[in-house]
Formats: C-alpha cells, structure tokens, sequence
C-alpha cells in the first residue's frame, strides 16, 4: 500500500514540476516586464490612469521597434560598435559577453529548427566508441592574433545535461561526424540527458 502511494506521489510530482516552474518563470518574468516598464508609464501618466499590463504591452512594443531598428543595415553596424565598445569595459563585458553568446546560441538554435539556420549539429569522436554530441560553432579561427589554433580544426559546444553551461572542445574537423539533427532538439536532448525518446521520427 505505501509503495503505491509513493508511485502515485512520484507520478504527481514529475507531471506537475514540469508545468509549475514554467509557469512561475513566465509569471516572473511578465512580473518583471510589468515592474520594470510599468515605473516608466506612471511617471509619465495621472495619477489613477494606469491599467495593470501596459507594462508588459510597452516591453512587447519596445521589443519589436528594437527588433525593427536592428535589422537595418546602417543601425545594425552602429549597435554592432556599440558591443564592440561594451565588450572592452572590464566589468561589463564579463557579464555582457557571456550573455550575448548565449542570446546567439539560442537564435542560431531558433533558427536552424526553422529551416532558416546553419548551425551544423555532430557528434564528436573522442575515444573509439565514444561520442559527444555538440554545436559547432566555427570553423575558421583566422580572426585570432598569432593563429592560435592550427588549419583543420573546429570548435564545438558540448552542452552540459540537467543544467546550464557546457564546455567547447578544439577538435579535428575528422573526428566531428554530421547529423541531421537540428540545433534545438539537439539541445533538448543534451540538458535531459537523452532521456526521453521521439515517439514518432517528426517530433
């Protein structure tokens, strides 16, 4: 009787786990938009005309104008400099770069599972037998003062599982192998551990 329960409890907890910290991440983040923005308006509004989420309807407005503004060419240069400019600061490009490839990583992700994408998902060959699976993230390091990295090498991001983060490996272009996974399924199954299987081939 006490090990049915338990199961029953078990079951109940990683069916609703799941769905409670989605839905206090997303009510903590509307709550932030809604804080952070709404200041704004009632500064500049009577008061008593504030309706609760124009906070969060100006953080959605304000988004998408950035988003607009960004994809010019000329502004996108001018915010490019920007973080080229942030990315020098000694305190700020600690917690601002980290970030920003980050933002990256997700969009590229976003994007390859669109069909929009290029970011090339393989699995990388360290011992016979053994395989990582990871995001390579370039290809070329021609960038670099003094070539660091010697001709016929990639980078790629190995994504820790049940947790944020990941480590990046300089590796033989030959010992990468391609999939035609994309970008964030391979993700998905990176953080669960490979947990959970695709029940049909599409999902």
């Amino acid at each position: 009787m006490f090990g049915r329960l338990n199961s029953i409890l078990i079951k109940g907890l990683i069916t609703l786990l799941p769905l409670t910290v989605t839905v206090y991440l997303i009510t903590w983040m509307a709550g932030s938009l809604e804080g952070s923005f709404g200041s704004v308006i009632t500064a500049f509004l009577p008061e008593g005309y504030y309706i609760p989420g124009l906070g969060i309807l100006m953080a959605l407005t304000t988004i998408f104008f950035v988003g607009l503004i960004v994809e010019h060419y000329l502004t996108q240069r001018a915010v490019e400099g920007l973080e080229r400019q942030l990315k020098r600061l000694p305190v700020v490009r600690a917690i601002y770069s980290p970030l920003r490839d980050l933002t990256d990583l997700l969009s590229r992700a976003q994007s390859s599972s669109q069909g929009g994408g290029s970011q090339r998902v393989v699995f990388v060959r360290f011992a016979p037998g053994i395989e990582l699976m990871g995001l390579v993230m370039r290809d070329r390091f021609d960038d670099l003062p003094g070539q660091p990295i010697e001709p016929g090498k990639v980078a790629v991001f190995v994504p820790f599982s049940y947790g944020f983060g990941g480590t990046t490996y300089i590796v033989d272009a030959s010992a990468v192998r391609e999939t035609q996974l994309t970008a964030d399924r391979a993700l998905q199954l990176a953080i669960t551990g490979w947990v959970k299987a695709n029940k049909t081939p599409n999902q």
